[in-house]
């Protein structure tokens, strides 16, 4: 099994549930995958949205579905805050107890980020968390970190595309996979500056870049916050910031689970 860490833009909410989260659920069980899930704050509502789409009391029964509560498994207390090493050695031990209880042929993970924006985590921590991810299992493993789209929306250009560059691919409707790869969003910066600005201003921008300061793609590439502050510096910060909330949007819409 290809280890995968994958990045999901979840519609719904822990009111409703999450239709589409539960249909990948059930399709790793049946491939006798083990899920780990730990996506909403209570397990009772969990399993009664749940169970409108899938048979959850005989996953469970079987060891094929482990529901957690998200605030238990990203706990700020055990994990000194929300560091990702601790968080990750928390993954580690209940996947370990999960693989010799299910006899799978590997592990889904489904974690979310949410409790990092409750408690108004550091960004950095978060990053760092996502960029760790999966890199130190030994057991076939695939994960799936979801974030809402407020979430979304909080995080800067920079954290944003660094969380990007840090999942192997993004999920959209019918369990598809579609591969992310860091000069994606050099096309999606230069599509949001079009609508914000008009092509003709937008590639003068990127040619006053390139000439002027030479900085060109691979430099943005290497550095996304890059592109933030060079906005800044030609075109002041009310104007750059007006700017950037199209290149996020565009970005949001390419990762969007549709």
């Amino acid at each position: 099994m290809e280890r995968i860490h994958s990045l999901c833009l979840i519609e719904g909410s822990e009111d409703t549930g999450y239709p589409a989260l539960y249909d990948i659920v059930s399709k790793y069980a049946s491939r006798n995958y083990a899920v780990i899930y730990a996506v909403e704050n209570d397990v009772a509502e969990t399993v009664r949205h749940m169970s409108r789409r899938i048979d959850v009391e005989t996953l469970v029964e079987s060891g094929a579905l482990t529901i957690v509560d998200r605030n238990v498994m990203y706990s700020v207390e055990k994990t000194n805050n929300l560091e990702g090493q601790a968080i990750l050695d928390s993954w580690h031990s209940l996947m370990l107890k999960v693989k010799k209880r299910s006899n799978s042929d590997g592990i889904l993970a489904i974690g979310s980020a949410e409790t990092f924006f409750e408690h108004h985590v550091d960004p950095c921590k978060l990053v760092n968390y996502e960029t760790i991810v999966g890199k130190k299992f030994h057991i076939p493993l695939e994960a799936i970190c979801c974030y809402s789209a407020n979430a979304f929306s909080r995080l800067s250009f920079g954290d944003l595309v660094a969380i990007l560059n840090a999942h192997h691919s993004t999920i959209h409707t019918n369990n598809r996979y579609r591969e992310w790869h860091p000069s994606k969003f050099i096309e999606l910066a230069r599509s949001g500056l079009d609508r914000a600005l008009g092509h003709e201003l937008s590639d003068l921008i990127f040619k006053t870049m390139k000439l002027c300061y030479r900085i060109n793609d691979s430099h943005i590439i290497s550095r996304p916050q890059i592109l933030e502050d060079m906005l800044e510096r030609i075109m002041g910060k009310k104007a750059a910031d007006a700017t950037m909330r199209y290149v996020k949007d565009e970005v949001r819409k390419s990762v969007a689970f549709s």
